[in-house]
């Protein structure tokens, strides 16, 4: 039974949810009703540094001035100064802008131009160690006495073709002899 009680009690304890509570405020009411006593307050940095700006100011306009009334302002000058190193780097960006033109006109020249016929090779002599039963014909005599041959015989065959037609002596054409006469 015991243990069922216990059961049951530390399942009652976790069923329960605890609230959170507020912290305390020590706000209250009560404000102190007597007077501050006056306080001496000084000038403060930000006024003596805007004091100061005025003679900074003078001392810098009396310095950038010139005694020659040509000569241009202080200010103008150290401008001038860095402005010819601007100068500089427009001239260096002008001839970098002309290298790539030319460079990009060499491309087009050399894309469009023909390859070379032949091809430079360091062991010429492996053109003729190849196999000797893949050469096409032609590669390794001179074959025009060959073609003619040919074209000669095709040219008289041809013509004996036509003679037959003319005679109208085509085998394919003859009748039919189931027996021939073999005794002619």
């Amino acid at each position: 039974m015991q243990s069922l009680r216990r059961t049951a009690v530390t399942a009652a304890r976790k069923g329960r949810t605890t609230l959170s509570r507020q912290p305390r405020r020590y706000a209250h009411d009560a404000h102190g009703h007597g007077h501050a006593e006056p306080v001496n307050e000084p000038m403060g940095t930000g006024f003596w540094i805007t004091m100061g700006f005025i003679p900074a100011g003078w001392a810098i306009y009396w310095v950038s001035s010139s005694d020659d009334p040509n000569a241009p302002p202080f200010f103008t000058r150290m401008i001038d100064k860095y402005t010819a190193v601007q100068e500089y780097w427009a001239d260096r960006n002008d001839m970098h802008v002309q290298l790539i033109e030319r460079a990009g006109s060499d491309r087009v020249l050399f894309v469009n131009t023909k390859p070379q016929e032949y091809i430079a090779m360091k062991f010429p002599e492996i053109m003729n160690q190849g196999s000797p039963y893949n050469i096409p014909a032609g590669s390794q005599n001179n074959m025009e006495k060959v073609i003619a041959k040919y074209r000669k015989e095709a040219a008289e065959d041809n013509e004996r073709k036509l003679e037959a037609i003319r005679n109208n002596t085509v085998k394919g054409e003859q009748p039919f002899e189931r027996f021939p006469d073999t005794n002619k």
